[in-house]
């Protein structure tokens, strides 16, 4: 069966790259594609309207159509964005390693939705817990 051109996913972002002068590169945490890579284009300009949406510890559901090499993000909502941590420093830092582990341990291109069930809730809880202060 081929794989269709246009898809949604749900998603934890979990690590972003800058590429070129406008364009990033991110990593997402998905329940049914695993970690997938994602071309955002024009992100980093001051009009797009994607640039919320796509930024650490965002859960959003993104929109990609399928490239060559890689996936290219043609939309994206925000589900829970977790605002309260970025207020403090030492929060901030928690959430963020909690991101790079996600990314190192969680397999790439991999439907794994036992993984991310029974992972992403408690990344979100965890997350849950720190943007309102409770570890």
């Amino acid at each position: 069966m081929t794989k269709p051109h246009d898809f949604k996913t749900k998603a934890i972002i979990v690590r972003k790259t800058k590429c070129g002068e406008a364009d990033r590169i991110l990593s997402l945490l998905t329940p049914d594609l695993g970690l997938i890579q994602g071309f955002a284009k024009s992100v980093r300009k001051t009009k797009s309207k994607l640039s919320g949406h796509l930024e650490l510890l965002c859960y959003s559901e993104v929109s990609l159509a399928r490239g060559k090499a890689i996936d290219t993000i043609t939309g994206s909502q925000t589900i829970q964005s977790f605002l309260n941590i970025r207020n403090s420093l030492q929060l901030s830092a928690m959430a963020f390693y909690a991101c790079e582990l996600a990314y190192h341990f969680s397999p790439e291109e991999a439907a794994n939705l036992p993984c991310f069930s029974s992972c992403s809730p408690l990344w979100r809880n965890w997350i849950m817990a720190l943007s309102l202060n409770c570890v």
